[in-house]
């Protein structure tokens, strides 16, 4: 007989907190997320690391928390940034895509367009007449997809 309470507040209270990710220069990624995408800085700070320096920042907008890592010592990996900037699914192991729905596509990409980001696809179906996003990049080429609601699941 299994004892239903014993493992109460554990994994049964998982829950979605922050997406992460590293950026090149967190100051020009804070104003980006801010601009482009209407996040709101929560907290910027030092970071202590043995060697070198670190800066975090979290911002939140979109329902959702973001946080960014800059280091001394940030590593490019090429065939990451390649892979996102390929007009195809993402084939290298820890590629990432920050993914979000919006009502109206046509008119978010042209509020897109107006602000400048880097597009890899503008309002494309990705299967049959569901699926209708479009592909932004980040500064850092990370990828941001953008879904319209009433075509996913």
């Amino acid at each position: 007989m299994e004892n239903s309470t014993e493992f109460k507040g554990g994994l049964d209270t998982l829950a979605f907190y922050n997406m992460a990710f590293v950026v090149s220069n967190i100051e020009d990624s804070i104003k980006w997320y801010t601009n482009n995408l209407g996040f709101k800085l929560i907290i910027k700070q030092a970071i202590p690391v043995p060697e070198g320096k670190a800066e975090m920042a979290f911002m939140q907008g979109a329902g959702m928390k973001i946080e960014m890592i800059q280091s001394s010592n940030n590593q490019l990996i090429e065939s990451i940034t390649k892979d996102s900037k390929t007009d195809t699914l993402p084939t290298v192991i820890g590629s990432k895509a920050l993914v979000f729905y919006v009502d109206n596509l046509e008119v978010t990409t042209r509020e897109l367009e107006n602000k400048g980001v880097n597009f890899l696809w503008k309002e494309r179906y990705l299967a049959g007449n569901s699926l209708f996003c479009t592909m932004i990049l980040d500064i850092d080429d990370n990828r941001i997809n953008i879904f319209q609601r009433n075509t996913i699941a």
